[in-house]
């Protein structure tokens, strides 16, 4: 009878225990220990960027990506990772077609998701028009369709997350079709507490059939700006790294070489242009970068290791 109520008693106390957990003690590091990911935007996108992507994942700090499926060179990604099978790559959904000379439409056709489509058939430019053409049940249908076109290259997502923030600036309901997919393929999408106090509380309903609670909360999101990049970038990632707090950190970063190709798609823009994307590769390929990691006791982790946990 002592026994049985000991066994009782450790059984009621044992999942008390684990949800008292926070994320790093659940990866198996102290509580207060500096968790970040150095996540490699937009792969897919050209050969340029998909190429220094992978590089800066084998050579350098670069511990996650994620794909943007529409675009002309995604197919590249799945050759890529055949060398890396235990890349982190998620999805990076996309929405939109932000670019001069260099288009494309939606993955699940023009004519399955008319409202994710302009006039010729291509991604409107930004969130705004997205929002403005695009109903939920379309914008579900297309993160549907890109999944299955990674997956058909042999992409199996570790995450999901969003090109330009379309998901997490239009409609709620776009937000609650991206966690109900990513808890049906029981892997983490990336969302902050904004997102939850912004957008899911006040929209309580339409989340009623996604547990929320089971997603890790990125604690702080990092992105350098054009104020950054004039500034310099090297300054821009000193300060982040020597300025991150414990909890899940993020830095989204842009790689890609400064060369014709990846000049020739950036035309037209002077943010998040070639130059920058390789003063990203640079920083972040460097021993000061690695340096500062040890410096500031950060310990990288991807959000396969994440996905884990959940």
């Amino acid at each position: 009878m002592k026994r049985s109520c000991i066994l009782l008693l450790l059984l009621a106390i044992v999942p008390a225990y684990t949800f008292s957990q926070n994320l790093a003690e659940k990866l198996g590091y102290p509580k207060d220990s500096k968790l970040l990911i150095i996540h490699g935007d937009d792969a897919g996108v050209s050969h340029s960027q998909t190429k220094a992507t992978f590089e800066a994942m084998k050579k350098g700090l670069v511990n996650s990506t994620s794909m943007m499926v529409p675009t002309a060179w995604s197919a590249e990604v799945g050759e890529m990772a055949k060398e890396m099978p235990n890349a982190d790559i998620g999805i990076h959904i996309t929405l939109t077609n932000e670019w001069l000379h260099y288009n494309w439409g939606p993955e699940a056709g023009k004519t399955a998701v008319p409202g994710l489509a302009n006039e010729k058939g291509h991604m409107y430019p930004d969130c705004g028009q997205v929002t403005a053409n695009a109903s939920a049940e379309e914008v579900e249908k297309e993160i549907r369709a890109q999944i299955k076109a990674a997956n058909q290259i042999g992409i199996t997502p570790t995450h999901l997350d969003s090109h330009m923030g379309c998901i997490f600036y239009g409609k709620p309901e776009y937000l609650a079709s991206y966690l109900k997919i990513a808890q049906e393929l029981h892997i983490p999408a990336m969302i902050n507490q904004q997102m939850i106090d912004n957008i899911i509380k006040p929209n309580a309903n339409l989340f009623s059939e996604i547990i929320v609670d089971n997603y890790p909360v990125v604690d702080q999101l990092f992105m350098a700006y054009p104020a950054d990049y004039q500034s310099g970038m090297e300054e821009f990632y000193t300060n982040t790294l020597n300025n991150l707090s414990s909890g899940l950190n993020v830095i989204l970063i842009h790689l890609a070489y400064d060369d014709e190709e990846m000049n020739a798609v950036t035309k037209g823009h002077d943010t998040y242009h070639a130059p920058w994307r390789q003063a990203d590769y640079d920083f972040f390929t460097s021993e000061k970068a690695r340096t500062l990691l040890e410096q500031n006791k950060v310990q990288l982790v991807t959000w396969r290791e994440i996905g884990k946990t959940m």
